[in-house]
């Protein structure tokens, strides 16, 4: 029950605003990112990513289909196209970074601005914000 209490208290306040704060920075580059490789795709079918932010829990929405459109190699059985025959195995295929690129790009930043980033500057700062909305 520490943990739970310590989140009611000023820091964990604070340590909560900061995170979400830099989620929610984060998971609109990202979405950012993602669009700008996306951009010889016209059709809607590739603009339906999302994120949402629920407490410190960042969650991407995508289409699975761009994890496929993602990976540089297929699986393939073997099979006849016209009058060539392609033998069966691992085939190399134009890929397209449109997914995990940006995602693990941006997880890197995440990571670093968590772990580094919540300094006494920050924490002042985020200190005086909770106090103007009444928080604290």
């Amino acid at each position: 029950m520490a943990l739970l209490d310590r989140r009611d208290r000023e820091t964990g306040i604070i340590e909560g605003r900061f995170i979400t704060h830099v989620l929610n920075e984060q998971g609109d580059e990202i979405l950012k990112d993602s669009k700008k490789q996306m951009k010889g795709f016209t059709s809607s079918k590739w603009s339906r990513n999302k994120m949402t932010i629920n407490g410190n829990t960042l969650t991407y929405d995508t289409v699975a289909a761009t994890r496929f459109v993602d990976m540089k190699t297929r699986r393939s059985k073997g099979y006849t196209r016209g009058n060539k025959k392609i033998p069966p195995g691992k085939k190399k295929k134009k890929s397209f970074p449109i997914h995990n690129k940006p995602i693990f790009r941006h997880k890197k930043i995440i990571i670093r601005t968590l772990s580094f980033g919540f300094t006494d500057e920050v924490k002042n700062s985020f200190r005086q914000l909770a106090k103007n909305e009444g928080l604290i």
